[in-house]
């Protein structure tokens, strides 16, 4: 499998099984939620590829992933101020993906592949423009997701070890490999809150994807914050840890909702006859950049969260 046969499958409306690199989706319609009033929207790139995981290096500058050639999948970087993306890495051998920051801004963190079937990350500091790496593994890997801890001193991924997709813990310089959660099913999109103190993962361990919580020092006390019979997604901490934005098909195509940490007050924020997804946070806590889909063309957006 090639990364153009990857970005095609991702257009496809999928999520059921949101194992690296594909996944599917079953549709199903789900009452119950309210939906935002209609909040100011702008878009921020109007070449219209396909693009994905969005992540703010800091308030001005916006990091994502654009489908660079057929095979190949790229990192940018985008100045909110004006101008053109910029790639971050010139190496066109390889794909990136799933970019990650540390609050502070000094560490990178991202998928990188020669295929999609063969997939490490690499860990860079992007003072010394040292890096550090977790090589594929044989065969199939599973590796996804990174994301740092608030103390920027940790990195959060998935890796398909044992047959299922755990959460696991390294440091930057890429040791000190600990388990955090091991549960039956999959796990997916470690965030940590602000505190330290809360891991937010998704997780098929009851059937279908749901967002649950867990104590970010042993992955104790594991908590279900959503039940809905849809798939909820790619869960993010707000910057003050109040509020978590996510991906759901609840209302029959792939929206994004916000909710109370606490998994109450759960409300529409986007509503699209095609799909928003791939939501983060701007530093502010005010608004959200995610990719919308519009006439099969892929944009980012950045919009206010009410």
């Amino acid at each position: 499998m090639n990364w153009s046969d990857f970005a095609d499958t991702t257009r496809r409306d999928t999520m059921a099984s949101e194992r690296f690199p594909s996944w599917a989706l079953a549709l199903v319609l789900a009452l119950g939620t309210v939906v935002a009033v209609p909040a100011a929207d702008r878009q921020l790139t109007d070449d219209h590829r396909y693009k994905r995981d969005p992540v703010f290096l800091n308030a001005r500058t916006l990091i994502y992933v654009v489908q660079a050639r057929p095979e190949q999948l790229q990192l940018l970087r985008l100045d909110l101020s004006g101008g053109k993306p910029r790639p971050i890495h010139k190496d066109e051998t390889r794909s990136e993906l799933e970019p990650a920051v540390s609050r502070d801004g000094r560490f990178l963190a991202f998928l990188q592949s020669r295929s999609a079937a063969s997939v490490g990350m690499v860990i860079e500091d992007t003072r010394s423009k040292k890096t550090a790496e977790i090589p594929p593994a044989s065969g199939f890997s599973g590796m996804r997701s990174p994301a740092f801890s608030p103390d920027g001193k940790r990195v959060l991924y998935v890796f398909a070890e044992g047959g299922r997709q755990k959460v696991f813990s390294c440091d930057t310089s890429a040791g000190d490999r600990k388990v955090l959660v091991d549960t039956s099913g999959i796990c997916n999109w470690p965030s940590v809150s602000p505190d330290g103190r809360v891991l937010l993962f998704g997780s098929t361990r009851d059937g279908n994807y749901e967002i649950y919580t867990a104590s970010a020092t042993d992955g104790s006390g594991i908590r279900r914050l959503t039940i809905d019979r849809s798939q909820d997604v790619r869960p993010r901490f707000s910057p003050d840890g109040r509020r978590v934005v996510f991906v759901s098909n609840r209302d029959g195509n792939r929206e994004i909702y916000v909710m109370d940490s606490d998994g109450a007050g759960v409300k529409r924020v986007t509503e699209n006859s095609e799909r928003d997804d791939f939501p983060t946070w701007h530093p502010d806590g005010k608004r959200i950049v995610y990719v919308s889909e519009r006439k099969g063309r892929f944009d980012l957006r950045l919009r206010d969260v009410p």
